[in-house]
């Protein structure tokens, strides 16, 4: 029944992959990885995910984790690579060459993951060249040529210039061409292990041929792969050296694939003829919901013959003798100067091409702009047009603040599991994503207020000497910053868009409060009076509202009618440097606590 795939080229869609490249071939280190006596319960329930769970992949084998859910397969998996162990006790030991290296071994392998997780508005061979200047260290040309071999490799060429997009999103590349590109990414580093979660899952039979059989030839090239198989073909199944079925967090099975088929024979469940062999050895592994007491019955039946048999002594005597050997160079950092350049470029790639979200923002501030500046239309230098033009300064602020607030909390959720994969990858330090998504923003959130200064300046009839002009529009950046910088500390700090949402709210209310606009805060209770120094609110409204009233060109506008207009706010005539001072503190306050929020749930996220 061996009817393992012996094609060396064979084609995808219009393009054909080269399988048997020699650039597959590339020099590694052999890796063994060993597991023995893995247990896993979660902390709170105590409940027990995996039970005493050993095991051996050595250098050149194709290994398979399979069994029906809940069987123990993605949490041996995340054991092995020491990710997402989050709320679990574990114990038992993992040995890469024979030496216990925790975290460390995401700076030797690769991991493949199930969902394809990347930035849609980059082209494939753009990805790829940013991910080869985090993942390499070597000079450009160098990189072009190993992006170049890889994209041959794996049947990339064709669609190299085509966006990745986002599936029911942004229209991109194919799913097959997804999985290619994930694993494509892995193989930068040339790394001697392999991961994979469920590498085959949502592809159609051909496609899914295409991706073991790029797998089988990365095997052959002297790598270990370790993947996660639901439901394979009976050729796919035969394509691998070992197969682990797991069940109730234990392993039933531990053997090549024509050995699973003798051993459930003698368990006394023989395959029938013309039955996938996986799809029957699963559902004799599973329980059935009308029959649960039989099922388990049947299930530890067979996992006890297991253990008695000569596949379970032959692996406890393996994992005795593996010797300890060196290990491959662990992934280097290319330094923060580098890897924030590579990031910023990639972040600025994606701010440019979605063009949504900057023709939005540019119209939403050209329209208020000229709203609100028909709506203050040339106001008189009377008491009526004083309190209307500070209405005006006001709306400016709020306008700066709510659409830039709102509108930047919704970008962490979706790139997150793509930042927090990439961080524990080792390819950059997390204050050089956090830099370069920063700075890739700053134009954005910054040029689109100042746009709606200028617009309303003049039809409100604001004071417009160069000097105040100036001063105005650096307030109304300094603003939008504080917004901008509150609102990246809240999508930093929350899981959910919603949630930073619904927090948002109520700080920015209660920051809108004390801008003096509504109440003299001199009059408030001296417990509360402290909390305006906290609001950018009434900063930037005190720096709008002394700018305009302490340079009148007008014989009868006295310094004392600008200070009757100004205290009514509690404001001070020369408070605009200190108004400054305090946004600029308020951005770096914000800037700072979002990359240690972020800084925490990546670490926590392993």
């Amino acid at each position: 029944m061996n009817t393992k795939l012996s094609s060396k080229r064979f084609s995808v869609g219009y393009e054909s992959v080269n399988t048997n490249s020699s650039k597959i071939n590339d020099s590694v280190t052999p890796i063994t990885v060993t597991w023995e006596n893995i247990e896993v319960k979660t902390r709170k329930k105590g409940k027990s995910l995996l039970n005493r769970v050993s095991g051996i992949a050595k250098p050149g084998e194709m290994v398979a984790l399979m069994g029906t859910s809940g069987a123990g397969k993605t949490t041996l998996l995340n054991v092995l690579m020491d990710r997402n162990m989050k709320g679990l006790e574990k114990k038992g030991t993992v040995k890469v060459n024979g030496k216990a290296i925790g975290e460390k071994i995401s700076l030797i392998s690769g991991f493949a993951q199930q969902q394809e997780i990347f930035i849609p508005t980059l082209t494939v061979k753009e990805y790829l060249m940013i991910q080869a200047k985090l993942r390499m260290k070597a000079n450009k040309s160098t990189r072009i040529e190993r992006v170049d071999e890889i994209m041959d490799m794996l049947g990339l060429q064709k669609c190299r210039n085509s966006k990745i997009g986002n599936p029911g999103l942004v229209k991109g590349i194919s799913g097959g061409e997804a999985r290619r590109l994930t694993f494509a990414c892995e193989l930068l580093s040339n790394p001697s292990l392999l991961f994979a979660d469920e590498p085959t899952s949502g592809l159609d039979s051909f496609m899914a041929a295409t991706v073991v059989q790029i797998m089988r030839d990365l095997a052959n090239s002297g790598r270990t792969l370790i993947a996660i198989i639901h439901q394979p073909t009976a050729d796919l199944y035969f394509q691998f050296d070992k197969i682990i079925f797991l069940s109730l967090g234990r392993t039933a099975f531990m053997g090549t694939p024509e050995e699973s088929i003798q051993f459930f024979s003698d368990c006394g469940h023989p395959i029938p003829k013309n039955f996938n062999p996986p799809e029957w050895i699963q559902e004799k592994l599973s329980v059935q919901p009308i029959e649960e007491i039989e099922s388990y019955q049947r299930i530890m039946n067979i996992i006890q013959v297991f253990e008695t048999t000569k596949f379970s002594k032959t692996s406890t005597i393996e994992l005795q003798m593996i010797p300890s050997t060196k290990l491959p160079p662990f992934i280097e950092n290319p330094g923060f100067f580098v890897e924030t350049g590579a990031l910023l470029k990639r972040a600025s790639i994606d701010v440019i091409r979605s063009p949504a979200q900057m023709r939005m923002k540019l119209i939403q501030k050209i329209v208020m702009g000229l709203f609100i500046g028909s709506l203050y239309w040339q106001q008189p230098l009377d008491w009526r047009g004083v309190r209307n033009t500070n209405s005006a300064l006001y709306f400016l602020i709020a306008e700066l603040t709510f659409s830039t607030m709102f509108g930047i909390m919704t970008f962490m959720e979706h790139e997150l599991p793509l930042i927090a994969r990439e961080y524990h990858d080792g390819l950059f330090y997390v204050i050089s994503y956090y830099v370069s998504r920063c700075l890739s923003y700053l134009p954005l959130f910054t040029f689109d207020g100042a746009i709606m200064v200028i617009i309303s300046y003049w039809m409100i009839g604001l004071n417009n000497t160069l000097q105040q002009v100036l001063k105005s529009i650096l307030i109304a950046v300094l603003v939008e910053q504080s917004a901008t910088s509150c609102g990246l500390f809240l999508a930093c700090l929350f899981e959910t868009t919603s949630v930073a949402i619904a927090f948002a709210v109520p700080i920015s209310g209660l920051f809108a409060l004390l801008s003096e606009l509504y109440g003299n805060t001199n009059n408030f209770p001296v417990y509360i009076q402290w909390m305006q120094w906290t609001s950018w609110f009434r900063y930037g409204f005190e720096g709008l509202v002394v700018n305009q009233w302490t340079k009148i060109d007008n014989p009868k506008f006295s310094n004392f009618f600008r200070d009757l207009i100004l205290d009514q706010f509690s404001f001070k005539a020369d408070n605009y440097p200190m108004d400054v001072i305090g946004l600029g503190s308020i951005v770096l306050f914000f800037y700072v606590a979002g990359y240690v929020a972020l800084l925490v749930r990546i670490r926590m996220s392993r």
